[in-house]
């Protein structure tokens, strides 16, 4: 049977268990490292909880379940009746697969199937262990203290302990609620003046005084309290004063205060919104930011202040309204970071390695599309820096390292753009190594091999097909890994950098903006078009001196502080679908991050710094290789926005 999944109920359950599920991934790998950590082992406990009471609410049995025995065994952890060990963090986190198996299921609208009889096998069997179980509870308590008897007399000094059973009649004696026939301590309480009178009763401050009492908590008697009433085995209890009379000052006395009335709960301070809306909302504030751009161009021909002011004014409230609902979009990197604790776990645990992970900079926004899209080559990454970067405990042990090697996923914004780098204190890579590989796979000849810079061998590993990898495994080897990495990267408008030293580990660094919907850009002219260059990608702007370009294996390149760049002529890439109009006196040269590679492009005019909306491409362009889109400039005309990668791949081959 399906589910209702436009339900409300369901729908805030669903909200609320995928944000526990992600906690318990990081958690969970946690433990295995803290095996004491109560904290640690509450939070889980909670985890559980909290899940099967939702499921339960909602009738999903099969959650329930496995949320159940989860949430025993973990009550007799955090009890320190068992302690974790590797098999049974194993079966945990096989218990999370299949809570993340059945929430999938779950959001496709159908009911979750059982767990594997296995799991639930396992997690039996570490309850049988026990004789007995002690019950799940939901929070931690402390141990109650052993309730002290009263004193036989208001005055005497010690007494007999009462019994469980003699306590709970005292209680029901001071309501007046006494079970007929019931053993009472001897001599029987009586009870106070107030509680005596029929009809009448004690206050809530007096009874929990009361209880204070009975519990062994002295109290001072206050001043200007009413005349205590003594019975015969409970000490005298404090009456308040009158309500016309000044309350006594209570400020040396440990009698809790009367409770104050409850108040009102808070209002809410968050709402669900479907990132649909978002996304339209993100499109309109698109639009005005073009309209500002225009206007910014039309004032520009008048000499007029107020208009000036006015213009000044829209700019700036523009600017507010993008930075507020672009922080709309924007989630922690943290729900991508959270998968890897796991993830280098698992793969570790397989290769036999031991490796600890550093997460740095989780709480690092960006927009909600890129955190999903970041994803995919992350995990390649750090896959990558596991198997291929840190070396077995031996091999380490012998090199003088620690057995236990590091990796640092760390994030940072940086302006516009975030900053993610994924560093490891491995082997390193080796240069010539490198070279060597590249010339056995008919890359490239050994002359031309031997010419690559130290970047430039770094930036092999990102070819297709190119693995160092001996044998294929489930893991690695077949070469495909890091070329979807660079892929992914340079369709976010983002560059890989590449730093190793042989011994001492590897670096990668990716760069991507903040947002994909409004790009900065840096505008220039080929003949009469304007066309759009995503300023990520913009390393440096120069005058074309031809005396320092020269051709290399026929390759034109330009020198560039003692290092030759390739360059192309964009005109001569486009002139199949523009006009080549004549050339200029002065050409200009812009300097671009395309991928790992620097690559130079001469362009007839620069016109300057621009933000702008993405738009897609008409029908007529649609498909066009190296075009990302297009846009709309202050001036009222169409500008494409380049997609270089594309253009390298589409033109590069091309001889001039």
């Amino acid at each position: 049977m399906a589910l209702d999944t436009d339900d409300e109920i369901l729908q805030d359950f669903m909200v609320e268990a995928e944000e526990i599920l992600d906690g318990l991934n990081e958690q969970l790998v946690a433990l295995e490292s803290q095996p004491q950590d109560s904290d640690l082992l509450n939070s889980i406990f909670r985890g559980f909880h909290t899940i099967k009471g939702g499921a339960g609410f909602l009738s999903l049995d099969a959650m329930v379940a496995l949320c159940h025995k989860g949430e025993d065994v973990f009550n007799l952890l955090r009890q320190g009746e068992r302690r974790v060990d590797a098999d049974m963090m194993d079966t945990f986190l096989k218990v999370l697969d299949s809570l993340n198996a059945m929430f999938s299921e779950l959001k496709s609208g159908e009911y979750p199937q059982s767990a594997d009889p296995a799991i639930m096998s396992q997690l039996a069997g570490y309850l049988e262990a026990d004789a007995t179980p002690a019950p799940a509870i939901p929070e931690p308590e402390p141990e109650p203290e052993p309730v002290q008897a009263p004193p036989a007399e208001a005055n005497s000094g010690g007494g007999d302990d009462i019994t469980d059973d003699e306590f709970e009649a005292l209680l029901d004696q001071l309501h007046g609620n006494a079970a007929p026939g019931m053993k009472n301590p001897s001599p029987a309480p009586e009870p106070t003046a107030k509680a005596a009178v029929a009809d009448d009763e004690m206050t809530e401050a007096e009874f929990e005084a009361l209880l204070d009492e009975l519990q062994g908590k002295k109290h001072d008697p206050a001043p200007k309290a009413a005349e205590p009433v003594k019975t015969e085995s409970v000490k005298a209890v404090d009456s308040p004063p009158p309500a016309a009379e000044k309350p006594a000052d209570n400020s040396k006395s440990n009698t809790p205060p009367a409770p104050a009335k409850a108040a009102p709960p808070p209002a809410e301070t968050s709402v669900r919104v479907d990132t649909a809306r978002l996304d339209e909302i993100m499109n309109m504030v698109g639009e005005l930011v073009l309209v500002r751009n225009r206007i910014n161009t039309l004032e520009a021909a008048f000499e007029n202040e107020e208009m000036a002011k006015a213009v000044n004014n829209l700019a700036v409230v523009t600017a507010d309204l993008q930075s507020a609902v672009m922080k709309t979009r924007m989630q922690p990197i943290k729900k991508v970071f959270g998968r890897f604790p796991r993830v280098v776990r698992d793969l570790a645990r397989s290769l036999k390695k031991d490796i600890n992970l550093e997460l740095r900079g989780e709480e690092t926004d960006l927009d909600k599309n890129l955190v999903e899209a970041l994803a995919d080559p992350l995990v390649h990454l750090v896959r990558n820096a596991v198997d291929h970067g840190v070396e077995m405990p031996d091999i380490r042990e012998s090199a003088g390292k620690p057995r236990t090697g590091n990796i640092v996923l760390a994030a940072a914004q940086e302006g516009d753009h975030i900053l993610l780098t994924i560093a490891d204190d491995g082997a390193g890579m080796n240069p010539e190594v490198l070279r060597r590989k590249a010339v056995e796979k008919g890359m490239m000849d050994e002359e031309a091999a031997s010419r690559l810079t130290e970047s430039e061998c770094f930036a092999l590993i990102f070819a297709p097909g190119f693995s160092m990898k001996q044998e294929i495994s489930d893991i690695s080897g077949r070469g495909v890994g890091m070329d979807v990495v660079k892929t992914s990267i340079s369709k976010l408008n983002g560059v890989i950098d590449i730093q190793s030293e042989l011994g001492k580990g590897t670096t990668l660094s990716i760069k991507v903006p903040l947002t994909l919907a409004i790009m900065p850009t840096l505008m220039v002219m080929l003949g009469n078009q304007i066309f759009a260059f995503p300023l990520v990608s913009v390393n440096e702007i120069f005058n074309l001196d031809l005396r320092k370009t020269n051709t290399v294996d026929g390759q034109q390149t330009v020198l560039v502080r003692n290092k030759a760049l390739p360059l192309f002529y964009l005109r001569k890439w486009l002139t199949n679908h523009f006009d080549d109009s004549a050339k200029p006196a002065t050409e200009h040269v812009v300097i671009v991050n395309v991928g790992t590679r620097k690559v130079g492009f001469v362009v007839d005019q620069l016109i300057g710094q621009e933000e702008v909306v993405i738009k897609p491409l008409g029908a007529l362009l649609h498909g066009t290789k190296g075009l990302a889109g297009a846009t709309i400039t202050g001036d009222g005309r169409i500008a494409l926005i380049l997609d270089f990668p594309e253009l390298m791949t589409a033109y590069a081959h091309r001889s001039f």
